[in-house]
């Protein structure tokens, strides 16, 4: 197993061999063969004892083995196109992707069977494609957030790297766009069912994509207009989140209200719309406290003395030597700008965590006291 991991290592420079190595590639492609072999045989055997094609298909669609043998075929044919949609867009993962998509796998799964006890009578095999494709654009959706949020702190990407995580994206957009469309006229047409669930998942991981979109785009603007230093990346970026909290939660609700009044109370989406208001309604309090203590900073912060500037002459926000500072109630001293910026994130003491009162009185109070 170690000289297997060796050699993989050495062919494929970059490839991480977590979880067991490249054992569950072997694994995988050793399943993939035997489940082709199995669909080979169910086809065979069919064809041979009913020698017309209509009879075959009949037996192939009707027969509880045929059609396991032929679900878990297209299972197989999804893993293949999911490989090879990772190669030609994501290349070789890196590790904390690959534990991204066990992690969230595992959720994604439990969840989704909970909500389908809803629609329980409507369960067929098209309601198992729907959520092995489901399923399948999750892992993408996952791959984008993690792979934008890496190229925000990576040194160097290749063009070709960009080219292929915007060709991904866009590839999904449409995906999702066409999926919601699609379950919003069936249900239209011939009223609610399963298909309520999946536009809904759609719905929200449309949400998350464009989200990704957005703070890819800032990302670009930056790199590209400011040479890495755009000192209103960071609002643009708290709005992007903002705003995709308040559409996420305001999707909850509708499919709330939508299943509540045709199929009872859906327990499965209260603990995610209790979760999506928690932290909308802190992503709210945390705008407010950043305005609040922005808004005068000039006069809520005290100028640093040069004995400050002395025993703290480092900002530790940007790492440079200041000339001049504010200083906060606890007397740490920093950059105006860094400190408006890390506000817009934090509105603690970027050294020593500590609170930093909104109200203007007590944080001039605690100054004089802590001095």
């Amino acid at each position: 197993r170690e000289l297997c991991c060796q050699c993989c290592q050495a062919a494929a420079p970059g490839f991480h061999t977590t979880r067991g190595g490249c054992w569950p590639r072997r694994r995988m492609w050793r399943y993939c063969v035997l489940s082709s072999l199995a669909t080979s045989l169910v086809v065979w055997y069919a064809w041979s004892t009913r020698e017309q094609f209509f009879p075959t298909v009949v037996f192939l669609v009707t027969s509880k083995v045929c059609v396991a043998c032929l679900g878990n075929q297209a299972i197989v044919c999804t893993l293949l196109l999911g490989r090879a949609a990772k190669r030609v867009f994501l290349g070789t993962l890196r590790e904390v992707e690959v534990e991204l998509l066990y992690e969230n796998s595992r959720y994604a799964i439990t969840e989704t069977c909970l909500a389908l006890t809803i629609f329980r009578e409507e369960l067929t095999s098209r309601v198992f494609a729907l959520f092995t494709s489901l399923l399948f654009a999750k892992v993408f959706h996952w791959l984008v957030s993690s792979r934008v949020d890496y190229l925000e702190h990576a040194e160097s990407v290749s063009a070709s790297s960009h080219a292929r995580l915007v060709a991904l994206m866009a590839w999904l957009l449409c995906m999702d766009a066409a999926a919601l469309a699609g379950c919003a006229y069936v249900c239209r047409e011939h009223g609610p069912s399963v298909l309520l669930l999946f536009g809904f998942e759609f719905a929200i991981l449309g949400v998350a994509l464009v989200a990704s979109m957005a703070r890819y785009g800032l990302y670009a603007i930056e790199a590209r207009c400011f040479d890495g230093a755009w000192p209103s990346k960071s609002s643009y970026g708290f709005f992007v989140d903002l705003a995709a909290e308040v559409t996420r939660f305001a999707v909850y609700v509708a499919f709330f209200g939508i299943v509540f009044t045709h199929y009872g109370v859906p327990l499965h989406i209260v603990r995610e719309l209790w979760v999506s208001y928690v932290s909308l309604r802190r992503r709210f309090a945390h705008y407010r406290r950043y305005r609040a203590l922005t808004a005068d900073m000039d006069a809520r912060f005290a100028d640093a003395t040069p004995e400050d500037l002395d025993r703290d002459r480092v900002c530790i926000i940007c790492r440079e030597t200041m000339d001049a500072g504010k200083k906060l109630p606890c007397n740490h001293v920093f950059h105006l700008a860094c400190l408006r910026l890390w506000l817009q994130q934090q509105q603690t003491c970027p050294t020593c965590r500590a609170d930093i009162p909104v109200d203007h009185h007590v944080g001039r109070a605690a100054a004089a006291a802590a001095a």
